[in-house]
């Protein structure tokens, strides 16, 4: 049986060597997408000297001197080419648009006086600063500057910048078909004392999350033979497969023979961890298989810890960060093992604090709906009240 450290490390090991499939996508669609490459700014932003909002565009010595104020001879906007503006005059500007040669500010329209029938604005306000409202060529970014790392799932606002660069299409990585196989007799329909599936849903919406629309399978049977025939299928057409339950030593415990059966060969099974100990992974040529414990709760941590971290790992996609607070409480972990306990998370004048949550243990499924995340406790480091700690996120 494995310690948690090396489990997660062998697993990791295994992501490294799975082939990407990599594809073009338009743009407009790839948001929550695994992005393949770096991408960079192909032009500054903004590309030129603009206005900062509408108004009046001119030179700041010229206002400064003119005691009636300046004539307004022309109008510049967005998109236009302006005119190169004139000694003692200014020119109206739109917010967007290309600030005039000889023009080295801009006050809002609002802020400045105009007289229809001598055609002059004044300041009706303090004078702007030199300079003023005026968005310089690349102040947000320039010609070259890393916009999207690699790795980065797209979100809304990263669609916004790409698009700024007029990049209309990107490479990402196609998610991996995951399969979620339900097993026992127990879920059949006939069952005497039939049970409610609810790993296999939890675990599908988990997924969800990560951008993977999970294909699912359903073997409600206690009979080896028929569960190597739905394994099988969901060997062929998934990357990665993913069962709970049945995987511990009872009679009808028939996972990982039948997995064996098909050739798979264990990479681990069982892990020094608290609730989740019967955790197996096995693997299949270049694909793994994640046996996870029947336990909704011990499953969905499994998931947390292993499954999900290999997903991320094996698409390029940086690895969510943990949450941190200060405790409130202590706990002391059984030697030898890593416990992972549910906490709340509450914002306090002195920053976030994790509060241990009540459970039942690996079973209980309602107090996945009131933690923020899991606390891991290392066997060589306790907690204790008052120190700081870093969870996995729910």
């Amino acid at each position: 049986m494995l310690a948690f450290p090396a489990a997660v490390q062998m697993i990791m090991e295994q992501a490294e060597h799975f082939p990407l499939k990599i594809e073009k996508k338009a743009l407009a669609l790839a948001c929550h997408d695994t992005v393949a490459e770096n991408i960079y700014a192909e032009h500054d932003r903004p590309e030129a000297d603009i206005s900062a909002m509408d108004g009046y565009a001119f030179c700041h010595a010229d206002m400064l001197m003119a005691a009636h104020g300046l004539p307004v001879v022309s109008k510049t906007v967005a998109g236009a080419d302006p005119l190169p503006l004139q000694q003692g005059t200014a020119q109206a500007i739109l917010t967007g648009a290309r600030i005039p040669q000889g023009a080295d500010c801009v006050m809002a329209g609002e802020r400045m006086q105009y007289d229809p029938e001598t055609g002059y604005i004044m300041p009706t306000q303090a004078l702007a600063d030199k300079g003023g409202n005026i968005r310089r060529v690349g102040e947000e970014f320039t010609r070259g500057t890393l916009l999207v790392r690699k790795g980065q799932t797209l979100e809304w606002s990263h669609i916004a910048v790409l698009a700024s660069q007029n990049i209309d299409s990107v490479k990402i990585v196609c998610p991996l078909r995951v399969a979620l196989v339900a097993n026992g007799g127990e879920l059949s329909m006939q069952a005497q004392d039939k049970r409610a599936d609810s790993n296999t849903p939890m675990l599908a919406a988990m997924l969800k999350t990560f951008g993977v629309t999970p294909k699912t399978y359903l073997a409600a049977s206690d009979d080896q033979t028929h569960l190597m025939r739905v394994l099988e299928e969901a060997w062929h057409d998934a990357d990665c497969i993913v069962t709970t339950g049945g995987i511990s030593v009872g009679d009808t415990d028939n996972v990982l023979d039948a997995f064996k059966a098909l050739g798979a060969e264990p990479l681990f099974r069982g892990v020094k961890i608290r609730p989740g100990k019967p955790i197996s992974v096995l693997k299949h040529g270049n694909k793994l298989a994640f046996c996870l414990p029947g336990n909704p709760g011990a499953s969905a941590l499994c998931a947390k810890i292993f499954l999900m971290p290999y997903l991320y790992a094996a698409m390029g996609a940086a690895q969510p960060a943990l949450i941190s607070g200060i405790a409130d409480f202590s706990f002391e972990p059984i030697a030898d093992t890593t416990h992972f306990i549910p906490v709340s998370r509450q914002k306090t004048s002195e920053g976030w604090r994790f509060t241990l949550l009540p459970t039942v243990g690996a079973s209980d499924i309602r107090v996945l709906t009131q933690a923020a995340a899991f606390l891991e406790v290392s066997p060589h480091q306790p907690i204790r009240k008052g120190h700081m700690c870093w969870a996995t996120p729910l």
